[in-house]
């Protein structure tokens, strides 16, 4: 074994313990939603798809019910979306959204978030 392959096994290997030992963890973000990152009541989440290999993020104020049927949230072009039959329109500031529109941007360009990229 040459000095090369020994050094990649060395990092390999705590990255294998950790999978084996928190698969969940481990797989946090694959195929399902996982949380990133909360911007005053909005809540920032993201999913890799693991076959296509394509990065999903959102973000929504978290309430009862389903995504489409309770939730706050910004739609893939980053619009404001009330759900239908929303009583009560929960008032957000045009520089929380610019926040949130950053954060989506920084979440959306690279599989590692960078939050403090996205605020400058």
């Amino acid at each position: 074994m040459d000095i090369n392959t020994s050094r990649n096994l060395h990092k390999l290997v705590p990255i294998l313990a950790t999978i084996c030992l928190f698969p969940r963890n481990a797989q946090a973000g694959l195929d399902k939603f996982s949380y990133l990152e909360k911007i005053e009541d909005w809540t920032i989440e993201r999913k890799v798809d693991s076959i296509t290999k394509n990065i999903s993020c959102r973000a929504s104020i978290l309430n009862h019910g389903t995504w489409f049927s309770a939730r706050i949230r910004l739609d893939r072009n980053d619009k404001l979306v009330f759900p239908s039959g929303s009583i009560k329109k929960k008032k957000t500031s045009s520089s929380t959204l610019t926040i949130l529109r950053r954060h989506l941007k920084a979440c959306r360009t690279s599989l590692i978030y960078m939050p403090k990229e996205a605020k400058e």
